[in-house]
């Protein structure tokens, strides 16, 4: 990303991102900066099929954390909805600070577990609620319907963008959501999948404690320096690990 600076005094209010073709993204909020600032991000920062990505993709990552939240309230703590909901929440953290680097509107900024301001995703979590509520293995599939449309989605997101650190993030939350996807179709078939039985804790360029061959066998923790810090993930990881 190529960004200039200057020494000023700053209130960013309302403002609006210009992207390329000319398509444009507000910037949330208001803020005050005094010092050496960057300017406002050029053109050639994001294209508004990354910017159109990454604002669907949190606002997905935070549907899935919210489902999975009235489930395991709902079925006392059930597995894997219990855990699953802590790499949910990275998840959406991570996609938020790829938000705020590129100045990219939160659409999720405001709003409450189970109101979105993506109607499609609404309509997702309305019905999905609604079947998941009827039983515990009603739940579990809708975990796997929800997995399956995620790794879907982020195929078109990985797809239409070339930013690199983005490209990065998704295909770690894809990767996640297949180890989810294993673990609620194990779930429905009536498996259980321990914590800490997968991935490992292998170093420097994926995703942390999962599914796999053991330890040291999958990926770690994407690290500082590849475009989006720590993510870790855990299907089903220990209590230690959140």
């Amino acid at each position: 990303m190529k960004t200039t600076w200057r020494t000023r005094t700053a209130v960013i209010a309302g403002a609006t991102l210009v992207l390329a073709g000319g398509a444009s993204v507000a910037i949330a909020g208001a803020t005050t900066v005094t010092g050496t600032v960057p300017t406002v991000a050029t053109a050639s920062s994001v294209d508004t099929a990354t910017a159109t990505g990454l604002a669907f993709t949190r606002e997905e990552e935070r549907m899935a954390r919210d489902l999975y939240q009235a489930f395991s309230d709902q079925y006392d703590g059930a597995m894997p909805f219990r855990m699953i909901v802590n790499s949910e929440q990275r998840h959406y953290d991570a996609v938020g600070t790829l938000l705020t680097r590129y100045g990219i509107a939160d659409p999720s900024a405001g709003k409450s577990a189970g109101s979105y301001a993506d109607p499609t995703i609404q309509k997702l979590y309305d019905g999905w609620l609604a079947e998941g509520k009827k039983s515990l293995a009603a739940a579990y599939g809708v975990g796997v319907a929800l997995e399956k449309r995620d790794i879907a989605d982020l195929d078109t997101a990985i797809a239409a963008t070339t930013a690199t650190d983005a490209k990065a993030l998704y295909t770690q939350l894809q990767n996640a959501s297949k180890h989810h996807l294993a673990a609620f179709e194990a779930a429905v078939d009536g498996r259980t999948m321990e914590p800490g039985t997968g991935m490992g804790m292998g170093a420097g360029t994926g995703m942390g404690r999962g599914y796999g061959n053991g330890p040291g066998a999958g990926q770690g923790r994407m690290g500082p320096g590849n475009g989006t810090g720590p993510v870790g993930d855990c299907p089903m990881a220990d209590s230690t690990d959140s």
